[in-house]
């Protein structure tokens, strides 16, 4: 009987003892977690594992190449324009060869032998005209031989030298006129222009007819020109 009572009374205190340290450590467990919270830990809460950002892995961004600019065109430079020149009256075309003036020359000896000189003055361009002169005998019977150099011709500052043949004229009734020279004469004579040339013909002919002694025979005097 007594040893039963002591295993209870061991046994109450034994579980006393249980209690009270259980409780303390209750009492511990709630001041350290009030405690925690105070400081903002919970020990005894489950800590979420921290969310780990996934690795995005960047798409590789394609380089837009600029289009290349055309470089701006120099603007052209407006030509100037070239004044039309004043178109030039045509000159009349020269009529070449048209005849713009005749005439005679008549030596005077005394004797039925002298010299006649033709002239005939023709365009040639438009700063000349040229003057043709046709040198006769004009006798009756003669008889005379070729010489050389016998006639001399000037117009205005143009002077000709020519030859004449020889004659044998055996007629006492009919004068004849017989061509012994011809000479051409080129003169300074523009369109517009008038101008007076002196004429001097000359034929050496050093013999006799009609008894008379004859030397040289002589004509000329002026013409007047103008075109």
């Amino acid at each position: 009987m007594r040893k039963g009572k002591i295993k209870a009374i061991l046994f109450i205190v034994v579980f006393l003892l249980v209690m009270a340290t259980a409780i303390t450590l209750l009492l511990d467990m709630e001041r350290e977690k009030k405690e925690v919270e105070s400081l903002g830990y919970d020990p005894y809460r489950a800590t979420p594992a921290p969310t780990v950002a996934p690795t995005v892995t960047p798409m590789p961004v394609s380089t837009i190449m600029p289009t290349p600019v055309p470089p701006t065109p120099a603007p052209t430079p407006t030509p100037t324009p070239v004044p039309t020149p004043t178109p030039k009256p045509t000159p009349t075309p020269v009529p070449v060869g048209k005849v713009i003036g005749t005439g005679s020359f008549v030596s005077n000896t005394g004797v039925p032998m002298n010299v006649r000189a033709d002239w005939e003055a023709l365009l040639l361009d438009e700063q000349h005209v040229g003057v043709r002169v046709k040198v006769y005998l004009e006798s009756y019977s003669i008889q005379i031989q070729a010489s050389r150099g016998a006639v001399n011709v000037s117009v205005g500052d143009n002077y000709q030298t020519a030859d004449t043949p020889s004659l044998d004229i055996d007629d006492n009734v009919n004068l004849h006129s017989s061509l012994i020279a011809t000479t051409e004469h080129v003169l300074n004579l523009a369109a517009g222009q008038q101008k007076s040339f002196p004429v001097q013909v000359q034929y050496l002919f050093r013999g006799t007819y009609f008894r008379q002694e004859i030397d040289t025979v002589e004509c000329g005097g002026a013409i007047d020109l103008m075109r």
